[in-house]
């Protein structure tokens, strides 16, 4: 049980539920950036197309424009879903790693081999009241040392 506690480091994305809630997150940001993102371009051609009465003459005005803000698009994008999946991994690496760290450490209490001790996680780790109400909880299993 320790060793594949102290192996899930080294993998990136070693964990499953790290994964699938990272994959979570991401979608969450990207899907939407990408329906807005086709519904601008949908917005400056088709429904300019359509309701100019010279459809060549706004063309000729709406590409230098459109190619710039692709141009844009093309060079901000890649960086800005860098800076999420960043983000993302972070987030989600403070949320399933604490959840390993109490699964793992209440298995090595019962099986008795932390006769003392509390279960310790980062501060910048989420689950800190769950931890806290665990640690109580063995603390009132605890057998009094003779």
């Amino acid at each position: 049980m320790e060793k594949e506690f102290k192996d899930r480091r080294k993998k990136f994305f070693a964990n499953p539920m790290h994964r699938q809630t990272f994959m979570l997150v991401v979608m969450a940001a990207l899907l939407p950036a990408t329906i807005v993102t086709v519904c601008l371009y949908y917005l400056i051609f088709g429904i300019t197309s359509v309701e100019a009465g010279f459809p060549e003459a706004i063309a000729s005005i709406i590409m230098p424009a459109a190619k710039r803000v692709t141009g844009i698009l093309l060079l901000t994008a890649p960086l800005i879903i860098a800076i999420i999946l960043i983000f993302a991994y972070k987030i989600t690496h403070r949320i399933v790693g604490p959840f390993d760290r109490i699964v793992y450490e209440l298995a090595a209490h019962i099986k008795d081999r932390r006769k003392g001790g509390y279960i310790k996680i980062r501060k910048s780790d989420k689950f800190h009241k769950l931890v806290e109400q665990i640690n109580h909880l063995l603390d009132k299993f605890r057998l009094p040392v003779d």
